[in-house]
């Protein structure tokens, strides 16, 4: 397909779109998606080897973490094809059953991948709170079908709104309408609340009702409190650094069209900073994997053995 110049691509789409500067943020999504998948993608597969040695070693099942950690592998997927969207000036050139797939797969990994933190932050504070429950709960049959419905939960709702998500697409734009229409303000702001503040609720009130426990636990434990702090407080941060721009400027822009539907004026003012949320959002891809393999102490040993046996071969 031959693909008009830039300029004349972006003037297009201005006309027909509130009449918003789509080259404004082209830089910010190639250079920041280009380094989420180059980064990203090794770094993912390094700790899937990593937890394939720790199952095949110690018998371990970290169920939730894989899941976690191919989620954000299929999202890195995407990245190639929105590096282009947006290096365009947000012209979508792959026929709309690409744009279609491609952003129900983008979603879907991210909404995964948050439910996911919340199962693994839930596993994390049975072990401290009620170690005797958590043996019962790990046993591989149950974790592997809540995995399934886990993403048969996520997955369901996006595909069964597809005509919702991209009713009255502009012609040439992938999962954007401007403006947007009062069905699509709607469902952006049940999916916001869903995937954010219920989430984050969740893990915050685990995180301290951890915290307490692990304040009950002897001194001797001292290494294994402040690795469990840690972790859990890198959970937070994700959320609040990677999802938190997003949902804030998100919510904000369907707010303000609820009140002012079709207010063009409102969408160029918001366009800017909600298009940096939502090239944070892939933020976690290069995090997620850093989270494993820098804060657990049995992960790094089993690296720096491995490595040292590559080195010494």
């Amino acid at each position: 397909m031959d693909l008009p110049s830039n300029q004349s691509t972006s003037e297009a789409l201005t006309v027909q779109a509130c009449g918003i500067d789509f080259n404004q943020d082209a830089a910010l999504f190639s250079v920041l998606y280009s380094i989420f998948f180059v980064f990203g993608t090794p770094l993912n597969i390094l700790a899937l080897y990593g937890l394939y040695n720790l199952i095949r070693c110690e018998n371990i099942l970290p169920i939730f973490v894989i899941n976690l950690l191919l989620s954000n592998l299929l999202q890195l997927s995407t990245l190639p094809l929105w590096i282009d969207y947006y290096r365009t000036g947000h012209y979508w050139r792959f026929k709309s059953i690409g744009c279609y797939g491609v952003t129900l797969i983008f979603y879907i990994s991210i909404y995964v991948a948050i439910f996911f933190k919340c199962l693994i932050a839930l596993e994390r504070h049975l072990a401290i709170a009620w170690p005797h429950k958590f043996q019962a709960v790990q046993k591989l049959r149950s974790v592997v079908c809540l995995s399934v419905a886990v993403w048969l939960a996520v997955a369901v709702p996006p595909l069964a709104s597809i005509n919702t998500m991209f009713h009255g697409q502009n012609k040439h734009l992938c999962n954007e309408n401007y403006p947007a229409k009062m069905e699509t303000i709607i469902y952006r702001l049940i999916t916001l609340a869903l995937s954010f503040i219920l989430p984050f609720s969740f893990i915050s009130i685990l995180h301290m009702q951890t915290l307490k426990c692990l304040a009950g636990l002897p001194s001797s434990r001292a290494e294994e409190k402040r690795r469990i702090c840690a972790f859990l407080s890198f959970l937070v941060v994700i959320f609040v650094v990677v999802l938190g721009p997003y949902h804030l400027t998100g919510s904000i822009k369907y707010i303000g069209l609820v009140f002012n539907p079709g207010d063009c004026e409102w969408e160029k003012s918001v366009f800017l900073p909600y298009q940096v949320g939502r090239a944070l959002l892939s933020l976690n891809t290069l995090l997620d994997p850093i989270m494993y393999i820098f804060l657990r102490t049995d992960f790094r040993e089993l690296l720096q053995t491995h490595l040292s046996c590559l080195r010494g071969s």
